[in-house]
């Protein structure tokens, strides 16, 4: 049996970003589970960009986990490193921007929904 430390590490938290007027906010959960979606745990907002937004994931999770699943608007836009979110903000969120604007693409094109 995994000592409860060994098994937090194996966790990896779901972020919920989206945009809130002229701000970004964000959301942490527990994965899925057997199909059912647990509620947030935390939330913080009011960051004037999506990389702020990030930066503040990372020094929030940062000391607890090394990988995170990240939605962005609704929409699941992969899995990423905290290191990458705190070391490099402005790069990942346009990379998290760009593989939104995709599965926008795609959920509106015929056949796609």
């Amino acid at each position: 049996m995994k000592k409860t430390g060994e098994v937090q590490r194996c966790l990896q938290p779901v972020v919920e970003l989206r945009k809130e007027a002229a701000a970004y906010a964000y959301s942490v959960r527990a994965p899925r589970s057997k199909g059912v979606i647990p509620p947030s745990s935390y939330r913080d907002g009011g960051f004037a960009t999506l990389a702020d937004c990030l930066s503040d994931v990372a020094r929030a999770l940062g000391g607890d986990f090394s990988r995170i699943y990240v939605r962005l608007d609704g929409l699941c836009v992969g899995e990423r490193d905290i290191a990458e979110l705190r070391l490099e903000p402005e790069k990942v969120a346009a990379a998290l921007k760009a593989a939104c604007e995709i599965n926008l693409e795609q959920l509106s094109a015929p056949g796609g929904d």
